[in-house]
């Protein structure tokens, strides 16, 4: 059965959280006190991992915050980047702007340029770049593109993929023409080649194409057509190799699930069904894969490196039972997650071995990335309790490289587990060994040491028990030696950081006795010597204790400039600064954001002041919060134009303040009609700073505030629910169509699932510009009619589209 194309690219790109109309979860929650007896075998079969796996996206994540390998430059905007001049174009995921978003250089390849010396700043050899592949760039940065304008146009510049004629030094700007193969021996040029450590070792064929038309309808209106994309793919690879032959090509960089099986096909073509029927294809990816050998063997060379796809787990956007099981479905046999991946699409489950067996059958040799993945969940555990997994199975089922999507803290800690556990480089083996656990839905593992050195054993476990600790066994099988001391290095609790949790001296037997917290991800590391963690002190046993000023008198803290001072009392102890207010919009915006920034007055390690800020942003909303967070670097910028240079380095607040300041805001109406104020009171400030072992809190001097010293902190957060019972006259409701844009469609389900799982955001009186109106949830209440906006409405939506039921209302 074809899946709703719509469908499932929605879901995609939107967040909603799935729970019901699917039903039961096939897996048993931990309950109750048990042992995880895990075991790990020595003499197993071994593997090598791709240290590439622990990678991430640039423009998603700041390299400071996370130990990685490899840096991928992707994403949307990318698509209609135009090299020549940096000028690029948002798509539909911001008024399909042309501006100075990626750079504001006018050196042609900056978006490289910058690439090429973060990487290099943060010790990541890895870099990947993405090639425009679409037909159009941006050839200005004058902001929308309306749909009149749409490419062809002069606000597009066509791409070729050869030039045809010797290259230049600089590119020409006015005709009108960007070419593939100039920008690649540009950036050989000014940064070497793939062999060079300066150089881009990876291009990727472009981003998602099968969502151009949805993300990019200025450049190109029309689905993808398997013909299409596999003769640009072959063409713009020859241009590669031609140039740079070891360079690694990737592509197609496919969406997600649907890609995969019949990438833009829906009831409306039968370019999938032709295709499959002819060649006797499994899916989607054997047709790529093998257009790209047969082009190979006919050019002489591989042409396509690594295949490339993006994975957004469809559980995972459920509940934080869902998201701690959902990794499982890219490895394990039988297992179905809650989602409508687990209800229609259990032949390719598990995912990854089904890939691979496409790419043994039809082009072998290639490897396997997935440069975009996220599995949520990154303000709790249970992020980095999927990530953990997730990279396990990334290393258990060989895939060549892996880069997050996304920069949240929990997450991020889950590859930081793995790279960098104790803060010093500390890192998971080089070697997978066999590792298992008797209940994987209790909990994950995974184990590795480093090739041909067995003194130190890695292992990482999870606790998938959302309320009890439980004591994990790791028993060492097969070891020819014995094992002395463990340290337990995990993320728990509500801090994102990882913590030494405990230091184990009494091994006996080669086994290790961990008590694991609800809720958490460990890495175990075993060592041969006795001696190996003397010296270390268990966070625990760390004090640290934090103090609170909060501000709640906001209009006596105004300057003369109308701003909101707010005093520092203890500049280098900082940590973060919570700002609480209320948002307004005097044109009665649905939506709307303020974005704001703390401006301070700094001075670096050498005492010289520089002016920096901090930024944040305030949703639509009466109880708007923001928490913008100091580690003890601010972000220094000198020079101007090309001569811009940002770097963080180490610096604190300068003269005992900050300023609150509002740069911009964007509404609904604002945008719509151009006439809207977005006002934000700001209701609380408070400033935490925090001290450990020995340091005192510094006395507050400041009258205005209310002082408060605490040395644990709860956070307790309620998901609230929206209903509507309105009804209409019969005439003025279209069944189904929640969205209200004429038609009945599974994005129409996808909003009603929004609007039920995220109000805030979502309902009828959300943040985000696309919420559900009071006539969208007239038309929504499509089944059992008068009970509301339901979890069933979306259900009976998507059995319309199916051709299940014939008609909606749906009738009970």
């Amino acid at each position: 059965m074809k899946k709703p194309t719509a469908f499932l690219a929605a879901l995609a790109l939107s967040g909603c959280t799935l729970t019901a109309p699917f039903s039961s979860i096939p897996y048993t929650n931990a309950e109750g006190g048990f042992d995880i007896n895990i075991t790990v075998d020595l003499k197993g079969e071994r593997k090598e991992i791709s240290p590439l796996i622990y990678g991430v996206n640039q423009y998603t994540t700041a390299l400071k915050d996370v130990k990685t390998t490899a840096v991928r430059q992707g994403g949307n905007r990318m698509t209609g980047y135009n090299w020549e001049t940096n000028a690029s174009n948002a798509g539909s995921d911001w008024k399909h702007s042309s501006d100075t978003n990626i750079s504001s250089s006018t050196t042609p390849a900056d978006a490289v340029k910058t690439l090429s010396e973060t990487a290099a700043k943060y010790g990541v050899d890895y870099k990947m770049t993405t090639l425009q592949m679409a037909g159009y760039v941006s050839a200005d940065i004058d902001g929308t593109v309306t749909e009149a304008e749409t490419a062809p146009s002069k606000r597009w510049n066509k791409v070729e993929f050869t030039k045809g004629t010797p290259f230049a030094d600089e590119p020409d700007l006015t005709d009108g023409v960007v070419y593939m193969d100039e920008y690649v021996n540009y950036i050989i040029k000014k940064f070497g080649d793939s062999q060079s450590p300066t150089g881009i070792q990876g291009y990727s064929l472009d981003n998602e194409p099968v969502l151009w038309n949805d993300t990019h309808p200025r450049i190109h209106p029309e689905p993808v057509t398997i013909e299409e994309l596999s003769k640009k793919s072959i063409e713009l690879a020859k241009v590669v190799k031609k140039l740079d032959p070891k360079a690694e090509v990737f592509g197609p960089a496919l969406y997600g699930y649907t890609a995969f099986d019949h990438l833009d096909d829906d009831d409306e073509h039968t370019e999938w069904e032709t295709v499959k029927a002819e060649n006797n294809y499994h899916w989607y990816l054997d047709s790529y894969l093998d257009d790209m050998k047969k082009a190979s063997d006919e050019a002489g060379t591989r042409l396509l490196d690594v295949l490339d796809i993006h994975y957004y787990s469809e559980s995972a956007r459920g509940s934080v039972e869902d998201r701690v099981q959902s990794v499982r479905t890219l490895y394990e046999e039988g297992f179905s997650e809650n989602s409508w991946i687990g209800q229609w699409c259990m032949e390719n489950v598990p995912i990854l071995p089904t890939i691979q067996k496409s790419i043994d059958t039809y082009y072998p040799g290639t490897k396997l990335a997935i440069s975009e993945y996220n599995f949520k969940g990154g303000d709790d555990t249970s992020g980095t309790i999927a990530q953990a997994e997730a990279l396990g199975c990334y290393a258990d089922n060989g895939v060549y490289l892996a880069t997050l999507w996304g920069g949240e803290p929990f997450i991020l800690s889950g590859i930081n587990l793995y790279t960098n556990y104790d803060g010093k480089g500390g890192c998971f083996g080089d070697t997978l060994i066999p590792a298992s656990s008797e209940d994987v839905s209790k909990s994950s593992t995974y184990a590795a040491v480093n090739a041909k050195d067995d003194s130190k054993v890695t292992v990482m476990v999870t606790n998938k028990n959302l309320t009890e600790s439980e004591n994990a066994v790791i028993d060492l099988k097969n070891a020819a030696k014995d094992y002395k001391a463990a340290a337990v290095y995990a993320v728990y609790g509500d801090k994102e950081d990882i913590r030494l949790l405990d230091i184990v001296k009494d091994v006996k037997d080669n086994k290790v006795n961990v008590e694991l917290p609800a809720l958490s991800a460990a890495m175990v590391v075993v060592s041969d010597d006795a001696t190996a963690f003397d010296g270390l002190t268990k966070t625990e046993d760390i004090k640290v204790e934090t103090k609170t000023e909060t501000f709640d008198d906001i209009k006596s803290m105004l300057n003369k400039n109308g701003y909101v001072e707010v005093p520092i009392s203890d500049a280098k102890h900082i940590s973060k600064i919570i700002i609480n207010g209320k948002v307004t919009s005097s044109a009665g915006s649905g939506w709307a954001t303020a974005g704001c920034a703390v401006c301070i007055n700094a001075k670096d390690k050498d005492g010289k002041d520089f002016w920096t800020y901090k930024d944040y942003s305030l949703p639509l909303g009466d109880k708007s919060s923001a928490t913008v967070k100091f580690d003890g670097t601010l972000t220094k910028t000198t020079g101007e134009g090309d001569d811009k240079v940002s770097e963080d380095i180490e610096a604190y607040i300068a003269d005992g303040k900050v300023e609150l300041q509002k740069w911009w805001d964007a509404s609904e109406k604002g945008e719509a009609e151009g006439d809207d104020t977005i006002d934000v009171e700001y209701t609380s400030i408070q400033v935490v700073y925090e001290y450990t072992d020995g340091d005192a809190p510094a006395t507050s001097t400041t009258t205005t505030a209310k002082t408060t010293t605490t040395t644990t902190t709860t956070v307790t957060t309620t998901a609230s629910t929206e209903t509507s019972s309105t009804t209409a006259k019969p005439e003025n409701v279209v069944y189904g169509d929640a969205n209200v844009d004429g038609n009945v469609s599974v994005a129409d389900a996808v909003l009603i699932m929004q609007s039920i799982a995220n109000p805030d955001k979502y309902g009828s009186k959300g943040s985000d510009k696309l919420h559900i109106t009071a006539q969208g949830q007239i038309n929504a209440d499509c089944s059992n009619v008068g009970d509301g906006v339901t979890n069933n409405d979306a259900l009976a939506i998507q059995k319309f589209k199916l051709n299940l039921i014939s008609e909606l209302p749906e009738k009970k």
